[in-house]
């Protein structure tokens, strides 16, 4: 039976629906799902709704969050129904127009591009030929018309997402004259980027120094998250091995080589990685790749043994619309950052002094970015002396505080969607006749599959990769 959080009067009921595994081992979507309800329950009553597969209740400590799971459409509906606003990525799209319909409003969590980072994958839903993947292409986008026409507000990371969105949406039909009126861009789409804890990390124990050949002399350098199509991982696995010729104590750590959510696994990138590592000879001594997916928990035993983190990616349009959440651990680690130039995050860090931003590709400059970080003490400490500056911004208390506000404030006044008026059936996504795999396995393989098999519209759970 779902439970939903008890809320006192005037209080809005807030339905936070996560759209990946939640439970010991999360990646970034699962993690922001738990964040978003705790953050926002001091001022909101907010129910935790858990419907995909491989999903455990956590303990949230937050006066006002109830976590409960759901094991059906129906069930989901029951949850929407006794809620004032529903936060959600990926939703079904009945129970999506059920709510528009009873004036339950639906904020889409639209905090990466993901279109545009799905036109780049090998892989879509597990078709690599063109026909299967424009197929597969075109239903995504069929869902996010959807919600384009179904959402009452939206969020985004930063202003290149905001501005991507907004054209979407209006391109959608999400917003005519007659409901855009005079509202103000933040009263359409407004920023609720990922964040970073409130609390300080804390190591429990050593999550590399003293194991995987690791010693406390070692210089560590840590890749703190998943490696996905569109990441560049060989790039600083060669400013390594030329690295570690010089000074073997040089060591870069991949830790996140499995995602937690099944359906994805061990990317294919990941073994592309090690093989480069291996041509080079340095195939665990100098690069080491962590088997499993670093506990959520746990992150901070294996961030604090390190001394600087990179994250590097290709040239690409995911690139442009991108936000690494895997950075905001960098900052809350207080780690000086060598990041590939091109995203919005590179443009961050170089302007703000918390690292070394260099060209994409460019093995000589990454190794001699990781150098001068690692031997400069004068230019590392002035680096995380400028971190620590702006770590208070990045809590996740100030990025979803306009989340909050908007929440406690006029969202329940807003225009009605465009929905009700412009969308027929014809225009929600419908899951393939053929096999499914990747997204549209996690569709039947979620427990929230219990719709008939005749049925066109299905729970649409994409699960991203994150982190």
């Amino acid at each position: 039976m779902v439970q939903t959080a008890p809320s006192r009067v005037g209080e809005p009921r807030l339905l936070v629906v996560a759209g990946d595994v939640v439970g010991k081992r999360m990646a970034g979507p699962g993690m922001r799902a738990v964040a978003v309800a705790r953050s926002l329950a001091p001022e909101m009553a907010v129910t935790l709704a858990l419907g995909v597969s491989g999903s455990v209740a956590v303990e949230v400590d937050a006066p006002g969050v109830t976590v409960t799971s759901y094991s059906s459409r129906q069930e989901l509906e029951l949850l929407i129904a006794a809620s004032d606003v529903v936060f959600c990525q990926f939703i079904d799209t009945n129970v999506a127009r059920l709510a528009v319909e009873r004036n339950v409003r639906l904020v889409f969590d639209l905090y990466n591009a993901l279109p545009v980072e799905t036109v780049g994958a090998e892989v879509i839903s597990g078709f690599s030929d063109a026909v299967g993947k424009d197929r597969e292409y075109r239903e995504l986008l069929k869902y996010f018309r959807f919600c384009a026409q179904a959402g009452s507000y939206f969020v985004a990371s930063n202003e290149r997402q905001r501005d991507y969105w907004l054209g979407y949406i209006m391109a959608a039909g999400g917003l005519l004259p007659s409901t855009l009126e005079a509202r103000p861009l933040d009263a359409i789409i407004g920023l609720a980027p990922f964040g970073m804890e409130e609390h300080e990390p804390v190591q429990a124990r050593h999550g590399l120094r003293g194991q995987h050949g690791i010693t406390d002399d070692d210089i560590v350098v840590l890749w703190a998250g998943g490696i996905w199509d569109w990441f560049d991982a060989e790039t600083p696995i060669r400013a390594i091995a030329a690295l570690a010729e010089e000074d073997p104590r040089y060591k870069l750590v991949f830790y996140g080589t499995v995602h937690p959510n099944a359906t994805i696994g061990r990317p294919p990138a990941v073994a592309r990685a090690q093989a480069v590592a291996a041509e080079l000879g340095v195939l665990g001594t100098s690069v080491i790749f962590l088997d499993e997916w670093v506990p959520a928990g746990e992150r901070a035993d294996y961030l604090l043994d390190a001394d600087l983190a990179i994250s590097a990616h290709r040239d690409s349009l995911e690139t442009h619309y991108s936000f690494r959440t895997r950075i905001l651990d960098h900052f809350w680690a207080t780690l000086p950052s060598v990041v590939s130039q091109g995203d919005w995050f590179a443009d961050y860090i170089e302007r703000a002094g918390l690292g070394v931003a260099t060209p994409i590709g460019d093995v000589a400059a990454t190794a001699d970015a990781i150098r001068s970080i690692a031997t400069d003490r004068e230019t590392a400490a002035a680096m995380r002396e400028r971190i620590a500056a702006i770590r208070d911004e990045w809590r996740w208390s100030a990025t979803t505080k306009p989340l909050r506000d908007l929440i406690l404030g006029s969202l329940r006044e807003y225009p009605e969607p465009t929905l009700l008026s412009s969308v027929s059936a014809d225009a929600l996504p419908e899951v393939a006749a053929s096999p499914p795999t990747g997204w549209r396995a996690t569709v039947r393989r979620s427990r929230a599959w219990a719709v008939g098999a005749k049925a066109k519209r299905r729970v649409l759970r994409l699960v991203r990769p994150a982190r």
